[in-house]
């Protein structure tokens, strides 16, 4: 009888690197969780999109765009000057708008909201969250959709599916592993071969 102890890992323990399916030609791609650097002292992370099929390359920060609204008074204290920008790949520090009272531009210092663009998907299927596109490894079992971020990922789903004795982990530390967050379908013993042979099948595209 095959034996799984929970390693207490949690999901994002795999979710730096997702096989997603091209938003551009649908072959399968990769969106990698990496970090940049704004200065010597912040990193912070941002999503990187590679295609191997038609090449696309894509950085989240690609999907930022900014809005820059004005709602203030010019001349008077009576009537507002109201403007909303298109979407903008920068953020301005200051906006020409004409004042309808004394019928002359003037600048003023915009409100600016960060506006985060996604890909269309299809919302019922399983997506990462940089750019919201669909997970490469995903199947519906039994009316619910069983999906994996990469194939770390499919290996450690596929080493607890196949055991017949599972085990918790003495050294738990708190908050919900991956294991105990998996879906009632995923833990039934009864779906294990139909699970199996989803991952079989997966682990044919590997390269």
């Amino acid at each position: 009888m095959k034996r799984f102890q929970d390693e207490n890992k949690r999901s994002h323990h795999f979710a730096n690197e997702f096989q997603v399916k091209c938003p551009q030609c649908g072959a399968k791609a990769t969106v990698k969780r990496m970090f940049s650097e704004k200065d010597q002292y912040e990193r912070y992370p941002i999503g990187i999109l590679k295609c191997p099929g038609c090449y696309l390359y894509l950085e989240e920060s690609a999907m930022i765009k900014y809005k820059a609204t004005v709602n203030q008074y010019c001349c008077n204290n009576v009537e507002k000057v109201k403007y909303e920008s298109q979407l903008l790949n920068e953020k301005p520090q200051k906006i020409k708008v004409k004042c309808t009272s004394c019928n002359q531009i003037k600048e003023f210092v915009p409100r600016i909201t960060e506006v985060q663009l996604h890909f269309k998907t299809d919302e019922n299927n399983a997506r990462e969250w940089c750019f919201n596109t669909e997970l490469w490894y995903q199947k519906t079992v039994r009316g619910n959709v069983f999906w994996a971020y990469n194939e770390a990922h499919i290996a450690y789903l596929e080493a607890y599916i196949a055991a017949g004795l599972r085990e918790r982990n003495s050294q738990y530390n708190g908050g919900k592993t991956l294991v105990a967050s998996l879906p009632k379908f995923v833990k039934d013993a009864r779906n294990r071969d139909k699970l199996l042979k989803v991952i079989k099948e997966w682990k044919k595209s590997y390269k």
